[in-house]
């Protein structure tokens, strides 16, 4: 009844796949877990084989990466039931019934978001970029992600039916990182397929320091410029972007980004970084890009 998918791509998830597994010991259905490797380094790889030895579970490694939204897609049709539960490979589990909370919200729904959260207190200050941004824009309660439930539609940790998924698929169109699950949740709104947002929350364990989080954030940024026609309306940065475009401004803009860029990165990089400081920079180097002719 439930194909549990996760993507990774270099990082050891066994001890995520041990704890859904005696989880799925619990149900009294067949539960099946698939994990595929997107190209890993080997000594990444090394130890996930170890899934293999779990019954109805099944490390699958890819020669060649293939992306986030390829694999997402990969996965689903791998799967031979028909409620498909996705989860990223840097989750941890929080709850000792986070399988059942999803079954007993099944009923009624087709696609099912349960959230995330981080664990306090921050691992380490090398980190504290991606932290504070993540409790800052991350973390909703269910309440609050169903008042905009397409916008706050994440593929970190959420539950759809197999054939609703393979309507839509994700779009292998997007490469680089970064905007896949904006997209997917824009065909949900427009195919007006139900999200239930409910709280059943996974740690986000998977933390870049400061540096890797700044430039991952570049590269969304950039994604989102690049398919900007299709997620309009959707992203907030984008919305004030377009208001910026209107009055003229994403020139001025752009250069007190250029000559701000230095000193914005030595606050960001900081133990403490500012996320007023971060929404502007991010704000700035879409202008930035755009007064480029960035594609």
């Amino acid at each position: 009844m439930l194909s549990i998918l996760i993507p990774t791509y270099n990082y050891e998830c066994l001890g995520l796949v041990e704890e859904l597994h005696r989880q799925a010991q619990t149900l009294s259905f067949p539960v099946e877990i698939l994990i595929a490797d997107d190209a890993s380094k080997e000594e990444m790889k090394r130890n996930n084989r170890k899934i293999n030895r779990l019954n109805n579970c099944m490390f699958i490694e890819l020669k060649e990466n293939i992306g986030r939204a390829r694999i997402r897609n990969f996965l689903s049709e791998k799967a031979q039931y028909d409620l498909l539960l996705f989860i990223d490979s840097d989750a941890g589990l929080i709850s000792n019934d986070f399988l059942q909370k999803y079954v007993s919200a099944i009923h009624g729904n087709d696609v099912i978001c349960g959230g995330l959260l981080y664990d306090r207190p921050i691992p380490s200050k090398q980190f504290s970029l991606r932290y504070y941004y993540g409790i800052s824009a991350e973390e909703h309660s269910a309440k609050e992600r169903n008042v905009h439930p397409y916008t706050k539609f994440s593929s970190f940790n959420f539950l759809i039916r197999k054939r609703i998924f393979q309507k839509i698929l994700f779009d292998e169109s997007f490469s680089g990182y970064g905007h896949e699950d904006t997209a997917f949740g824009i065909e949900l709104e427009k195919r007006k397929i139900k999200i239930n947002h409910i709280d059943n929350p996974l740690f986000h364990l998977g933390l870049e320091k400061n540096d890797a989080f700044l430039h991952k954030t570049e590269m969304g940024i950039e994604n989102l410029y690049r398919y900007s026609d299709k997620l309009n309306g959707y992203v907030r940065l984008l919305s004030t972007f377009n208001k910026v475009k209107k009055y003229r401004l994403q020139v001025l803009l752009s250069f007190i980004f250029k000559k701000t860029r230095e000193l914005m990165k030595k606050e960001l990089l900081s133990n403490h970084p500012s996320m007023k400081i971060f929404a502007f920079y991010k704000l700035g180097y879409l202008c930035y890009i755009s007064n480029k002719q960035f594609k």
